[in-house]
């Protein structure tokens, strides 16, 4: 006992010189990197930010230049007044908010179906609804078009809201219940000796436990939503209808020679969900954690 004690209070030998200097070089190497990627993810954001404050003259002189000032906002008001920018955001929010509730509808008992219940062919039903996740998306696109027209829905928000529902529920049924695998499952036995039936351990135990890992799958569905331009872009013709991405791309394509005015349409498309990334990422962070400790 006391040799265990004599050797446990000798000094331990601490790292070489050599050591570290080599620490202190990856340390320093790992975060030269990361601002690296930092600053490749940010500039974008700030190049069309001080972009829209620039008329055509002064863009087509010196592109990487900064803007004279800042009170030139006529590439704003002129998205505003051409394109309605108002009306494109709402006819967004409003598809995203239907297309959430579908899938949450959809998704949330599925999940919790999928990881706390037992019935026949859970596994394969679970790996069949995995395998519709490598098939790309635009496969769907043809046959999709053809069921939406025979059901006259073209040119209405109805596609848009069920094909954004129906492409993000396999994705969001495999995170959630991997995520809902960590509820202790004495929890809900408890729950069900008191009585509560399916509904109700659903609504009153699982959903509260599981709302960090709800809130990041439906900001990553939102944000894969928002910036989808291919959905919109073919079943929505009509400018009345239309996203703020479908409407950017129009913008590009009929003012192509106008840069800076295709630029302020780029960033004021991309600013919404950077807002809701930094607003809500203390979510992301917990629901990405939180299947991973039990």
């Amino acid at each position: 006992m006391s040799e265990s004690l004599a050797a446990n209070s000798l000094p331990r030998p601490g790292r070489s010189a050599g050591q570290r200097v080599l620490s202190g070089v990856t340390q320093l190497g790992i975060v030269l990197i990361l601002c690296l990627i930092a600053a490749m993810a940010i500039y974008p954001i700030v190049f069309m930010g001080l972009s829209s404050f620039r008329t055509s003259l002064e863009y087509l002189t010196d592109p990487l230049g900064l803007p004279a000032g800042f009170s030139y906002v006529d590439n704003f008001l002129a998205l505003y007044y051409r394109f309605n920018m108002p009306r494109l955001f709402l006819n967004t929010v409003t598809y995203i908010a239907l297309a959430s509730a579908i899938t949450l509808g959809v998704a949330v008992p599925a999940s919790f179906t999928f990881a706390k219940m037992r019935f026949p062919a859970r596994d394969g039903l679970r790996a069949a609804m995995i395998a519709t996740l490598i098939m790309p998306p635009v496969t769907f696109l043809v046959p999709s078009y053809v069921l939406m027209a025979n059901l006259g829905l073209i040119d209405t928000s109805a596609p848009v809201v069920l094909l954004w529902s129906a492409t993000s529920v396999p994705g969001s049924i495999f995170l959630l219940s991997s995520l809902m695998r960590a509820i202790p499952s004495e929890i809900l036995e408890a729950a069900r000796i008191d009585g509560a039936g399916y509904l109700e351990t659903l609504l009153r135990v699982v959903l509260p436990l599981s709302v960090p890992g709800i809130v990041t799958i439906m900001i990553f569905n939102i944000t894969t939503w928002w910036n989808d331009l291919l959905i919109p872009l073919v079943f929505i013709s009509g400018e009345e209808e239309k996203t703020v991405t479908a409407a950017a791309a129009t913008i590009a394509g009929r003012f192509s020679m106008d840069y800076p005015l295709v630029i302020s349409g780029l960033f004021l498309a991309s600013v919404p969900p950077i807002i809701a990334y930094i607003l809500l990422q203390r979510f992301i962070r917990r629901g990405l954690v939180l299947g991973a400790v039990k």
